[in-house]
């Protein structure tokens, strides 16, 4: 990226799609995915969450996957993927997510 205040590692896709939130101990929410990455992506929070909370996401077609809120601005949150997705799977899910709006 040309952009270097921009500490991304890869151009967020914007969408907005339901998935599936939870954080340790709790049960799952259905919030709002406003952004994707293989890295990570952009959540609208149903709970306050605070930065390095470990959450978990069920994204379509695949397992659960873990990741760290990395910044929290009120109710939307950064979310870094514990593992990136690869790129066929990070199309697969996105295709997916843009198909169910």
């Amino acid at each position: 990226m040309s952009d270097k205040q921009d500490p991304r590692r890869a151009e967020r896709v914007a969408l907005r799609a339901d998935i599936d939130f939870r954080r340790a101990g709790e049960h799952r929410w259905r919030v709002n995915i406003l952004d994707f990455s293989p890295e990570g992506c952009r959540i609208e929070a149903p709970v306050k969450v605070t930065v390095d909370d470990t959450i978990w996401i069920s994204l379509p077609g695949i397992e659960t996957i873990q990741g760290t809120a990395c910044w929290v601005k009120e109710w939307e949150v950064g979310v870094e993927f514990a593992n990136p997705l690869y790129p066929s799977v990070f199309e697969m899910v996105r295709e997916r997510m843009s198909k169910a709006k």
